[in-house]
């Protein structure tokens, strides 16, 4: 496994710091800023045995018990952010699925929390972070997923705002005619909505020809595969290669995992980076 200590992009905070207890619980990634002032103001959320009904009250995260709807947080401050390389067959949540998969992307992390974790913080009281996947990442596909305890950060990367593309290597059941690589330029709807993918064009490698780039904005569930069938052609193999500014390491090989920079984790955001692509005409669709 492939894995560095990692490094709070804000830096740790002192222990008599004091923030406010929505900010604590959604950094926490258990909801969204404005869902988890709405935990408290529910009478969901209790600061060392007393129930809070304010999301300004003040805590230390380090220091107070904090437990939302009977679920305590961990108290840390510490925040980690990785890349991992997703194989098939796991799944982008923290219980198993109900179709019966019980792989998760979180336990490519066991190495990690078992040695560099560990001799980080070797009492043996302390508790690992809570980590989730940023976003997802259906099970028959691969490639990059970020992963983090910083629910703030991975809000701010998913939303759409953010202005955050993805770009995707397909594998098709047969090589695309020149009209089907314009239908899937055309968009189609996808839940409800109609989408247009920011570009698409063949991959150029020899002895590829049944191969695209496909670049997406919205990032719908399964949007990707949707386009793919509206032409006509059957996904074979579905790899995520980009996000934003940040693309998956060559070196990073299925299931491994890497902590990020703070110069990467700021690349992510950065639209300069993430325009800077190898897609090209003729069926390019957008900015």
């Amino acid at each position: 496994m492939k894995s560095q200590p990692g490094k709070s992009r804000r830096g740790a905070k002192r222990l008599d710091t004091t923030e406010r207890l929505s900010k604590v619980i959604a950094r926490a990634g258990i909801a969204s800023r404005r869902k988890a002032e709405d935990l408290i103001t529910e009478g969901l959320v209790k600061v060392n045995g007393e129930k809070v009904l304010v999301p300004q009250h003040q805590v230390i995260a380090d220091k107070d018990k904090i437990v939302v709807n009977g679920k305590e947080l961990p108290r840390t401050t510490e925040l980690w952010y990785f890349a991992a390389n997703k194989p098939k067959g796991y799944l982008c949540a923290n219980a198993p699925g109900k179709d019966g998969t019980t792989k998760l992307v979180i336990d490519l992390f066991e190495d990690w929390r078992k040695t560099v974790w560990k001799r980080k913080h070797p009492d043996p009281r302390a508790v690992p972070p809570r980590l989730f996947t940023v976003g997802r990442l259906d099970v028959a596909s691969t490639g990059l997923i970020f992963v983090t305890n910083d629910g703030m950060w991975a809000q701010s990367v998913q939303h759409p705002s953010a202005g955050i593309t993805k770009e995707y290597i397909v594998t098709c059941s047969a090589e695309p005619t020149r009209r089907q690589l314009e239908t899937i330029a055309g968009g189609c709807e996808v839940d409800g909505a109609y989408v247009t993918p920011v570009a698409v064009a063949p991959v150029k490698d020899v002895g590829q020809k049944d191969r695209l780039r496909i670049v997406v904005a919205e990032g719908r569930n399964r949007e990707v595969r949707t386009l793919v069938a509206h032409a006509g052609l059957d996904v074979v193999a579905l790899k995520r290669v980009r996000i934003g500014g940040y693309r998956l390491p060559r070196e990073l090989g299925l299931g491994q995992i890497v902590s990020l920079k703070p110069h990467e984790i700021r690349r992510i955001s950065d639209k300069g980076a993430q325009a800077n692509n190898p897609t090209i005409n003729p069926y390019f669709t957008g900015v």
